[in-house]
C-alpha cells in the first residue's frame, strides 16, 4: 500500500516517514500535508450495525491528525480494504469516526472512495 501511494504522490513530493521520537506521526508526508495509512486484509465478519474496528489506529495518531488540522495544515487517513477498495478521510473525520463506525458510515464519512482500485488522478485532486 505504501509503495503504491508513494508512487502516485511523486508529483507532490511524497516521502515515507518513520519517526520513533514522535509517536503518532503519519506514514507519508507530501508537499501539502500528512497521510496516515491503514489496511485491512478483508472486511471483518460483523453484523452491519457493528463498528469496523481498527485496533492499530492509535490515540497518538488520532491526536496528530486533529492537531495538524487545527493548525490549518492538511492531514488525511487512507484506508485500503482487501485488494481494491480505497477510502480517503480528512484527519478530523478520521480521528472522530474511523475505527468506531460501521461500514456504511465509512462510505458516508469518506472524502473520496474508490471501490475498484485507487484512481490516481482523483487522489492527487483530493489532496491538492
Amino acid at each position: 500500500m505504501r509503495r503504491k501511494v508513494l508512487t502516485v504522490l511523486r508529483p507532490l513530493h511524497g516521502i515515507p516517514v518513520e519517526n520513533g521520537s514522535l509517536p503518532g506521526t503519519p506514514d507519508v508526508n507530501y508537499v501539502d500535508g500528512w497521510i496516515e495509512l491503514k489496511y485491512l486484509d478483508r472486511w471483518p465478519k460483523v453484523p452491519p450495525e457493528r463498528p469496523i474496528l481498527l485496533g492499530h489506529f492509535t490515540a497518538q495518531q488520532r491526536l496528530f491528525l486533529i492537531q495538524r488540522e487545527r493548525a490549518k495544515g492538511k492531514s488525511w487517513l487512507m484506508l485500503k480494504v482487501g485488494r481494491d477498495e480505497w477510502f480517503l478521510f480528512t484527519g478530523q473525520v478520521a480521528a472522530a469516526h474511523v475505527g468506531r463506525c460501521t461500514r456504511a458510515e465509512l462510505l458516508i464519512y469518506a472524502a473520496c472512495y474508490w471501490p475498484k482500485g485507487l484512481n490516481e488522478m482523483e487522489l492527487i485532486a483530493c489532496l491538492s
